[in-house]
């Protein structure tokens, strides 16, 4: 039962970013109301070409793929992995680092996109969420660098920090999830999806939740839930160790010169 919620923390961070990219690639369409008659417009598709509006969809995909997958599969190394401490440390700061590379290219493409269309930068909480995600994550992973891997501080030292090093690390990952959604509100808003009055496709529709819909809220839902499952199963994994550790600090040991058991503290 103990398993479950680590299962879902890694299967549902990949479900949402393979439904992000099929929405961005393949689904994601702008409904416009005119005269009363509803046009769909497909706006799927991704290109680097310029003045091309589907560069934006790289945003979403990327920023999904390095803060939602890379970040929560490197938070869960420690505890899935089943390789050595220093394997899973390599790991762990290495997927961060890729995490922060695809977040990084998703800005540059909507800072593309804005500039070649004339939309004005960092408009919206969505944008400022970002961004400052953006730099406390790196802040984040550059002073964990030099603190866990090199040149490294003393042992007490890493010790001391590590309570706060996970702390600010899923408080970041919070905030990820917060920007994200936001995001994806912000999105439908533009797409004119969720509330389609008019005549579609020749049939009147009236309070419409189109496909495009729902597919944005299912990959909400998903990032949602996958933050809840992380924090739950950092949160067993944490207390399992503090319970063996109690258990193996008062262990009964028989004596060696005798039939009595002595209880030894480690």
């Amino acid at each position: 039962m103990e398993d479950v919620p680590r299962i879902l923390a890694h299967s549902l961070p990949s479900l949402a970013v393979i439904l992000m990219g099929y929405w961005m690639g393949r689904g994601l369409t702008a409904y416009v109301v005119k005269d009363d008659v509803v046009i769909a417009h497909d706006i799927s598709g991704f290109s680097l070409s310029y003045g091309d509006a589907r560069v934006f969809n790289w945003h979403p995909l990327l920023m999904s793929l390095g803060f939602v997958f890379c970040s929560m599969q490197a938070a869960l190394a420690y505890i899935s992995l089943p390789f050595n401490h220093a394997m899973n440390k390599r790991i762990h700061l290495s997927l961060h680092a890729l995490g922060f590379l695809s977040a990084v290219l998703g800005a540059v493409a909507v800072f593309r996109f804005h500039n070649e269309h004339g939309i004005t930068n960092l408009y919206s909480l969505h944008s400022w969420m970002g961004l400052g995600v953006l730099i406390l994550f790196f802040l984040h992973w550059l002073g964990s660098f030099g603190v866990f891997f090199y040149p490294g501080a003393e042992k007490s030292v890493r010790k001391l920090i590590a309570p706060y090093h996970i702390a600010i690390g899923l408080s970041i990952l919070g905030l990820v999830v917060a920007t994200v959604e936001a995001g994806i509100m912000e999105k439908l808003t533009f797409n004119g999806s969720c509330n389609v009055n008019g005549e579609l496709y020749g049939k009147k529709v009236e309070k419409f939740m189109a496909s495009d819909c729902v597919l944005g809220n299912v990959i909400g839902l998903l990032v949602a839930l996958s933050s809840l499952a992380l924090v739950i199963t950092i949160w067993l994994s944490k207390h399992e160790y503090s319970t063996t550790q109690l258990r193996d600090e008062a262990a009964p040991l028989l004596g060696s010169s005798g039939d009595e058991k002595t209880e030894i503290s480690v």
